[in-house]
This record gives structure tokens, C-alpha cells and sequence, in this order.
């Protein structure tokens, strides 16, 4: 392998580690297991820690790592956390112990019932943003088309170019019909977001 590759490898596996060299070797793996699980990683973690700290012979301990990961797990745990971590998308991965998981499990699909609200506004209002560019685009087009048409002599090509403004006119129509039905959707979802934000705040969430 010559040097450029080598750098470039050795670029990606620093990349994908988990953990720098200095961070392996001086690593409180119980307290690395409390980090990792208050940010709602399971313990299979510690398997990448392990990965990314055998490039300078460093062992994860298990068991401290455990012991910190359950400590972590419960600071996690919490309704108020649950909720967040839904609002913004977090997937779980199921680190929760059992008598903390069904209270958590609620909040977190509280959370997730806004983000959904939020995934389908902006999709409504890119949608918009993406006809409005699409129809501006068409306008520019046939008034490049109407300059051509009064400067050309080729009654054929006249004929093309015509043809090619009822086309953009079509689209045109078609494209702002589809911008009214999301608009009338945005506005749904926009009202359902103020309810369920407002049902949220009384649930002490916010």
C-alpha cells in the first residue's frame, strides 16, 4: 500500500473509533458506562470501545463498564428525558430496566407524536418551497421562449416552442393545485402541533 492510501485509511479508522488512543488509556470504564447509557446507548457499546482501544492493547472491563451502563441507564430512564429523546427523533435501544421502561416507553411516544407532526410540516413546506423554485423556473423558461418565438424565421421551430409554453402553462397549473392541497395540510398540522404542544405542556412536559 503506498503512503497516500495508508494515510488515507488510517484517516478513516481514527473516524469510526469511538475512542481516541489518550482516551483508552485513561479510560474509568465505570464512568464510561455511565456516559454511554445517560446517552441512550446500549451495552453493546462497549464492543466499538473495545474495537477502538485495541490499537494501543487496552481491555474495556466488563464488569465496571456494566455496573456504570445500569447507573447511567437510570439517570436516563426519566419521563422528562423519554420525552425529549422522542421529540427530537432518538431511536431507543431498549436500555431501560423493567420498572423504569413502561413510564419512559409513554413519554417517549409523547415525544414522538410531535416529531411526526414536525417530519410531515416540513415536508409540506419543502414541498411548497420545491413547486414555487419549479414554477419560477417555467415562468423564466417561457419568457425565454416568447423572445425566441418573435426572433425566429422557422415556422416549425415557432411551432415547437408554443407547443412547449402550453406544456410549461400545464405544469404550471398542476403545480400550484399541488402547493393549495399542501398548504391546506400544512395548516392542519400546524394547528395539530399547537394542540398537542399545549396537551404537553399541561402533561408537564414542557
Amino acid at each position: 500500500m503506498n503512503n497516500k492510501y495508508w494515510v488515507i485509511w488510517v484517516a478513516l479508522l481514527s473516524g469510526c473509533a469511538t475512542m481516541s488512543k489518550d482516551e483508552c488509556k485513561q479510560a474509568d470504564w465505570y464512568l464510561k458506562g455511565v456516559e454511554d447509557a445517560t446517552q441512550g446507548y446500549a451495552t453493546e457499546r462497549v464492543i466499538e470501545h473495545g474495537k477502538a482501544c485495541a490499537r494501543v492493547n487496552i481491555v474495556p472491563d466488563m464488569k465496571d463498564y456494566r455496573e456504570g451502563h445500569l447507573k447511567g441507564a437510570r439517570l436516563y430512564c426519566v419521563p422528562e428525558k423519554a420525552y425529549s429523546e422522542g421529540r427530537k427523533g432518538a431511536a431507543y435501544n431498549g436500555i431501560c430496566p423493567v420498572e423504569l421502561e413502561a413510564k419512559f416507553l409513554r413519554a417517549y411516544r409523547d415525544g414522538q407524536e410531535l416529531f411526526t407532526i414536525q417530519l410531515n410540516i416540513n415536508r409540506l413546506a419543502s414541498q411548497i418551497s420545491n413547486n414555487n423554485s419549479q414554477i419560477d423556473n417555467s415562468y423564466n423558461e417561457i419568457a425565454q421562449l416568447k423572445r425566441e418565438i418573435v426572433n425566429s424565421k422557422n415556422e416549425k421551430d415557432r411551432r415547437y416552442k408554443m407547443h412547449r409554453i402550453d406544456d410549461l402553462e400545464n405544469t404550471i397549473h398542476s403545480l400550484r393545485m399541488n402547493s393549495e392541497r399542501a398548504a391546506w395540510e400544512l395548516n392542519l398540522f400546524n394547528n395539530d402541533y399547537r394542540v398537542v404542544e399545549d396537551k404537553h405542556y399541561r402533561m408537564g412536559y414542557l
